[in-house]
């Protein structure tokens, strides 16, 4: 096993949420531990991961958003390597093995971003599946999902922005880079990203926390820039 603590994040997930985490722990280099922050499923996620048994850890999520899940389940890692995956997607087989290995490589790195390849799931109808227009191929990766971070870093960095269900790395990215922290891409293809009805990207209230990270990271640029005129 490695020094990886994954972060899934859920809600009312069954339809997906048992092949996603068993493409987490059936990584050819497994990880340490795996916690899933559950925001109060209704519809048998929690019967999905007791399945699971003591391979995953499930804990109640205590703030709000999916930055908050992020940040409770950063709280409860207790390895000194953060992963984040979401109950939808998948990870292929060598995406741990990968990254563990270029961070290994690269001591001076904080982190790494690895590539993303959306796919239609394949349980749509053919005229729902119709409605998606999705890139080909592995594209580069700009989201928590992504990335594979050390705990240290995070700690630099400080608490992902509470109540943002959207936006969260932008916002998260952006204090990263003042303080320093050195995430690096890298030529892997660590997440699939399965393109269904119900991503949380097509609800109302996704662009509505997108705008709030935007106002947030304008809003330090402006400082950062009135603090270097005065």
């Amino acid at each position: 096993m490695s020094d990886v603590g994954v972060v899934v994040r859920t809600m009312n997930s069954a339809r997906y949420l048992a092949a996603s985490i068993e493409s987490v722990l059936s990584q050819s280099v497994p990880p340490g531990e795996v916690v899933v922050i559950d925001g109060g499923s209704t519809d048998g996620t929690l019967g999905i991961l007791a399945s699971f048994g003591d391979r995953v850890r499930v804990v109640g999520q205590r703030r709000s958003g999916l930055a908050g899940a992020a940040q409770d389940g950063v709280d409860a890692i207790t390895l000194p390597i953060v992963a984040f995956q979401d109950s939808d997607d998948l990870w292929p087989h060598e995406r741990l093995h990968d990254m563990l290995t270029a961070l290994e490589r690269h001591p001076e790195w904080d982190g790494v971003m690895g590539q993303v390849e959306h796919f239609v799931s394949p349980d749509l109808a053919p005229d729902d599946a119709a409605r998606f227009d999705v890139p080909q191929g592995p594209q580069p990766g700009v989201g928590l999902p992504s990335m594979v971070v050390r705990r240290s870093a995070l700690g630099r960095v400080g608490e992902f922005l509470d109540g943002l269900s959207a936006g969260e790395y932008l916002e998260w990215s952006d204090r990263a880079i003042r303080a320093g922290v050195r995430i690096e891409p890298v030529a892997t293809l660590c997440v699939r990203r399965r393109v269904h009805l119900h991503n949380f990207t097509r609800r109302p209230e996704s662009k509505r926390d997108y705008l709030r990270a935007v106002r947030e990271v304008m809003a330090r640029r402006r400082g950062s820039s009135g603090e270097s005129r005065s």
